[in-house]
């Protein structure tokens, strides 16, 4: 395994290097990487950023938007949030199940390691890792090419103030989890680890425990590495046609949250045919959405033709949790 501390508060740079040693970087070994970041809200591949910040505030309070590759919900970090990455090639040691990767290699070591520090931590729902009932690391997983790539946040010291003001979970969201606020379920860990100095004693004990019995090497970028992160921070990570899109044009908008996410869908429905199709939510697929809208498109809008246009497909690869019973729900809401 190799370890990479990449020395840069930059969000945007940190996904681009993600990217990197997924699709360019010349090496089959697994890849853990830790890093820090400036004031951020992270948006989820999947989700429309005006409905899940202020974007107003976030301009206002020198907040970086930034877009990831994975799936799921929108997260706050800043100096106080230790995030981490593992990269590993597919399959690996055996298995592509990339739910049992994660477990294996990623949620069940973070869970021991804090552990180990002290903190009873444990894993919990779709993507949690909880403390005393409180949220202190979400992950999120996507594959590119034959690898995947999985990260997380932890949160240490974090501002939870600003986190809950820029953050704007759907009602959906806060009444499925009982919640009254984003606040309400996020801690951090700091409090609880009295043994342990400040974030960088933190960032470097995780290192040990995450490392412990592997045969890694740490990894330092060279100058062509970092100028091959700077070029897909240029043209995806920094470019705000990915942060932020474009609005879908529909004639047909449904929503629903499940157990699994919240799955929006747009259709352009014009003489009984699916023109357009996009998909948005906090799910945590690991391939990208569209080839799902894909999938729809040019479709008559009837249910036995979307039946079939789904039959050979492995949903969980694109929905994470969510059922085809569930996304039929929310492609055809009047027949439930």
């Amino acid at each position: 395994m190799l370890y990479a501390e990449p020395r840069s508060t930059d969000a945007a740079f940190h996904f681009s290097a993600e990217e990197y040693f997924m699709t360019r970087a010349h090496t089959d070994e697994a890849i853990f990487m830790t890093w820090r970041t400036g004031k951020c809200a992270m948006l989820g591949c999947n989700q429309v950023a005006y409905a899940e910040i202020d974007v107003r505030l976030a301009d206002e309070s020198g907040i970086q938007v930034v877009r990831r590759s994975s799936g799921g919900g929108t997260i706050f970090t800043d100096p106080g949030v230790l995030l981490y990455t593992v990269i590993l090639p597919l399959p690996y040691r055996g298995t592509s199940d990339v739910k049992r990767l994660e477990f294996e290699y990623v949620s069940n070591p973070v869970v021991s390691a804090l552990r180990d520090m002290g903190a009873a931590a444990r894993a919990e729902g779709r993507n949690d890792i909880l403390l005393h009932g409180a949220k202190i690391s979400g992950l999120a997983q996507y594959v590119k090419g034959n690898r995947l790539c999985t990260h997380g946040s932890l949160l240490f010291s974090a501002n939870l103030d600003e986190l809950a003001a820029v953050l704007k979970p759907d009602d959906g969201k806060i009444r499925s989890k009982a919640l009254r606020s984003v606040r309400a379920r996020v801690a951090n860990i700091s409090p609880l680890l009295p043994g342990v100095g400040d974030i960088e004693d933190f960032r470097r004990l995780l290192k040990k425990n995450m490392l412990e019995g592997q045969d890694a090497a740490e990894y330092i970028l060279t100058a062509d590495d970092i100028a091959g992160i700077e070029e897909i921070k240029r043209l995806k990570y920094a470019n705000p046609d990915w942060t932020f899109g474009h609005a879908p044009k529909f004639s047909f908008c449904q929503a629903k949250r499940f157990a699994a996410g919240k799955v929006e869908i747009f259709l352009d429905i014009a003489e009984g045919v699916i023109k357009s199709c996009v998909i948005r939510g906090d799910f945590l697929g690991v391939t990208p959405i569209r080839g799902l809208e894909e999938l729809l498109e040019s479709r008559p809008y009837r249910r036995d033709a979307i039946i079939r246009a789904l039959a050979d497909v492995d949903m969980a690869r694109y929905l994470g949790g969510v059922s085809k019973e569930q996304f039929m729900e929310c492609v055809f809401p009047e027949e439930q």
